[in-house]
């Protein structure tokens, strides 16, 4: 009896199948992790062409923990760079776009949605120029050789804490700089077009209109006696 059980058990053994080597069970979960990340990837879009932006961008970020493919990744970071350039906050677009280019995204097929993964970009044409240059300013940063940035979750912590979302900085100088600002920092002073060395505050402002109306009136006044003398050559005045 017990000889029997026992080959029993041995006959049911030898019909399991042979455990998968570890590449195979890799390559297995890969193939499901991409899987999931293109389902992600649709709704996003679809959330997305829908009106529900916020929606969308979660869920491209949950795309890029799915151990997601090159394509798949491309398209999450610069998917999320749309939604933040969709609310004009270049700053935010920066982050994800810039760890886009540095993988090896064509920002110019992108915009063109050369691939259906691609959203369209819903932004101002000022907003579209300056992401135009930032995207020059990086490639050329990138074919210089510097390190690359920080990954999207990173920056996107940093900038929720403040380290860089509200105002801009100097870069340190380090390698990797490009005119002066850190590539591991927020770009927007690169693009910033906003003039420097100016006092914002409230006694500065009214100071300059002080100024301003002083001028004007000098001006005003002397216009008026230029004019009485050519109307009147031959006024006292």
């Amino acid at each position: 009896m017990l000889s029997h059980t026992t080959g029993a058990a041995a006959a049911a053994l030898t019909l399991l199948p042979p455990p998968l080597p570890a590449a195979r069970r890799h390559q297995l979960t890969a193939c499901r992790a991409s899987a999931e990340a293109e389902r992600l990837l649709s709704d996003a879009s679809a959330k997305y062409n829908g009106g529900d932006r916020m929606g969308a961008l979660r869920l491209w970020e949950q795309a890029l923990q799915q151990n997601p493919t090159q394509e798949q990744r491309l398209a999450s970071l610069y998917n999320a760079a749309c939604v933040h350039a969709s609310f004009g906050d270049l700053e935010l677009a920066q982050i994800p776009l810039k760890e886009a280019i540095f993988a090896g995204l064509d920002f110019q097929a992108a915009l063109a949605q050369q691939d259906e993964r691609f959203v369209k970009l819903k932004a101002s044409a000022q907003v579209l120029i300056q992401l135009r240059r930032f995207n020059e300013q990086v490639l050329k940063a990138k074919a210089a050789g510097p390190a690359a940035p920080p990954s999207f979750a990173a920056g996107r912590a940093a900038a929720a804490a403040g380290i860089g979302g509200g105002s801009t900085r100097r870069g340190s100088g380090g390698r990797g700089g490009l005119g002066g600002v850190n590539l591991n920092q927020d770009m927007s002073e690169v693009l910033s077009t906003d003039a420097e060395g100016i006092d914002a505050s409230i006694a500065g402002i009214v100071k300059r209109v002080v100024v301003l109306l002083l001028a004007l009136s000098l001006f005003g006044t002397a216009l008026f006696y230029l004019g009485l003398k050519y109307a009147f050559p031959d006024s006292p005045y």
